[in-house]
């Protein structure tokens, strides 16, 4: 998925370690993996760890989207694809 979605400030959060999701970064560093959780309880305590990481709500906004769609993993790359269905604005 294009970072083009996501907020600007979302950038430099999802390249740290420590960011909540994350599992892997691209060997160019350009690019970061997430899961998306199946369980609910998970998936909530992961958006709530999110939000106090600093994320946005776009970026909370899509990985519930991903979840819908039963996808269990992301990678946000500025190189990545669009998504049917989702503006910028309203991601």
């Amino acid at each position: 998925m294009n970072t083009g979605y996501l907020d600007e400030t979302d950038l430099p959060l999802l390249v740290r370690p420590d960011c909540p999701t994350r599992f892997a970064v691209t060997d160019d560093g350009a690019g970061t993996f997430h899961w998306v959780s199946e369980d609910d309880q998970v998936f909530r305590e992961e958006m709530e760890r999110a939000t106090q990481f600093g994320l946005s709500e776009r970026f909370r906004l899509i990985m519930n989207r991903l979840r819908t769609a039963k996808i269990p993993y992301v990678r946000f790359d500025a190189d990545g694809g669009k998504i049917d269905g989702i503006e910028r604005s309203e991601a």
